[in-house]
């Protein structure tokens, strides 16, 4: 997939650019707080259908306007592609593929990016929910059904916790078992994905570190049963301490991945240098992940990494991203990539060259 043009209006601090990108690496830079990070957001919410920072639709919008514009035109399966998306601050974002209105189930997959940011470089040392955030997103890119499956089991763990809270147990038979069903699905799904990233970053990891560590990865449920007809055995077994608790304490939303090196414990054990050279396996390794299963490598977005990074992990990054389409954020035009296409950011304004 190849990102040819963006074009934003109202989007956060920029009032009106319009950005082109070439095939090889791109560099947006300018000082802090000028829109570079905007920018990347923009481009990464035709990904996730939601904001990399957690913001909220009406947040996206610049101050003092109601509405905001954001468009993309791509390549992509050997076709020039536009995707749209209309923030308004009365109603819901719309979706528009090709021209036609699109729900997000429908639409999710169709633009592929892998983002790297700073905060991510603590991915390993964070709680869970960072881990399975990090897993779930990624498989919706590669697995666009299970943008749906996930908000299923969201709305059913949230009525089954309601359920809990008010005391009223009369149906809770029927929500433990599609509680069970789609739990245990997220759950299957998230230990492939976990498998498959293993496979892919441990040669990473190897490299690295010259042969000296070697990763593992394992999947960690919040529950013991091997199906889902033994994960309802244990949320009726668990039914009384729910209720005290007014929550559902076994299930997907529990679920974790833990990452070793030479058969130690990363996030126990681990030194910083270790935990960002696995992250940025992780990283590598979704992008070639995505390639691999959707036949094209995704688009990959380096926000303002490279100044959290030694020398030695710049220069390796560099090294694996080269011959891809990559947007790299730096407060300077990084001189060493005197190739690429370099995009001025100031106040909200790009300048081209």
């Amino acid at each position: 997939m190849i990102l040819k043009s963006l074009e934003l209006n109202s989007f956060r601090n920029i009032l009106h650019a319009k950005v082109g990108f070439e095939d090889g690496v791109n560099v947006l830079y300018g000082n802090n707080a000028q829109g570079k990070t905007n920018i990347i957001e923009a481009i990464r919410f035709f990904s996730e259908c939601s904001s990399f920072r957690g913001a909220n639709d009406r947040e996206l919008i610049m101050s003092g306007k109601n509405r905001a514009v954001i468009t993309a035109v791509f390549e992509k399966d050997g076709r020039e592609q536009t995707v749209e998306v209309r923030f308004d601050a009365e109603k819901r974002r719309e979706i528009y593929l090709n021209g036609a209105k699109t729900a997000p189930k429908e639409y999710i997959g169709s633009f592929n990016t892998v983002i790297f940011y700073p905060e991510q470089l603590s991915l390993i040392k964070n709680g869970p929910e960072n881990r399975r955030k990090f897993a779930d997103i990624a498989i919706c890119q590669l697995r666009p059904a299970y943008y749906s499956l996930r908000s299923r089991f969201e709305r059913t763990l949230h009525q089954r916790n309601a359920l809990l809270k008010s005391g009223d147990m009369r149906t809770l038979d029927i929500w433990d078992e599609r509680f069970a069903k789609l739990s245990f699905l997220i759950t299957k799904t998230r230990k492939n994905f976990v498998t498959r990233l293993e496979e892919f970053a441990k040669p990473y990891v190897n490299d690295i570190s010259g042969g000296k560590e070697e990763l593992s990865l394992s999947y960690v449920p919040s529950y013991d049963a091997k199906d889902e007809n033994g994960l309802y055995l244990e949320l009726v077994n668990n039914r009384e301490r729910d209720a005290e608790y007014g929550n559902t304490n076994v299930g997907a939303h529990k679920d974790d991945f833990e990452t070793y090196l030479n058969g130690d414990s990363v996030k126990k054990f681990g030194s910083q240098g270790q935990q960002r050279s696995c992250v940025m396996s992780f990283k590598l390794a979704e992008a070639e992940i995505t390639g691999d299963t959707r036949g094209e490598y995704p688009l990959i977005l380096l926000d303002d990494v490279f100044s959290e990074l030694d020398t030695s992990r710049r220069e390796f990054i560099t090294g694996k991203i080269m011959g891809k389409q990559v947007i790299i954020t730096s407060c300077d035009p990084i001189s060493s990539m005197e190739n690429a296409n370099k995009i001025y950011v100031e106040n909200g304004g790009v300048t081209q060259g």
